[in-house]
């Protein structure tokens, strides 16, 4: 029960903090392109590449699997409900159906791209603080 209510309580808040970025994005950028998805993926990637860096440093240093439920909130809560993957489906979709061939295009290779490229970031910055 207690890991259900550490991905709940993450997801809730992963959720809100979601909509807050892309609403803050959308409106300094515009809406023509989906920015603050770009964003909450890309940063959504970084960190879990980065908490899960950490948390694999600490079971390594420790032998503890103590970190369980800092994974459960942080990683299953809060970034999965964060990141935005069937939204970025859709925004794809949307951009193709409204003849937006080249945008639709350009949203996939950077959403992959850059994700791929922050989750890679985040697993080397971990590495690099010095824990123990």
């Amino acid at each position: 029960m207690q890991n259900l209510l550490l991905v709940f309580v993450g997801g809730g808040i992963g959720a809100v903090c979601r909509y807050l970025s892309t609403t803050s994005i959308g409106a300094l950028f515009g809406t023509n392109f989906p920015f603050g998805t770009l964003f909450v993926n890309t940063l959504g990637s970084l960190l879990m590449g980065f908490i899960m860096g950490i948390l694999l440093l600490i079971a390594e240093r420790t032998g503890s699997l103590m970190a369980e439920p800092m994974r459960l909130l942080l990683t299953v809560g809060f970034l999965g409900g964060f990141t935005t993957f069937s939204s970025f489906s859709l925004e794809t979709v949307t951009l193709l159906h409204g003849g937006s061939f080249l945008l639709a295009g350009l949203n996939v290779l950077a959403n992959v791209v850059l994700s791929l490229v922050m989750a890679a970031a985040g697993l080397l910055l971990a590495r690099l603080l010095p824990l123990f």
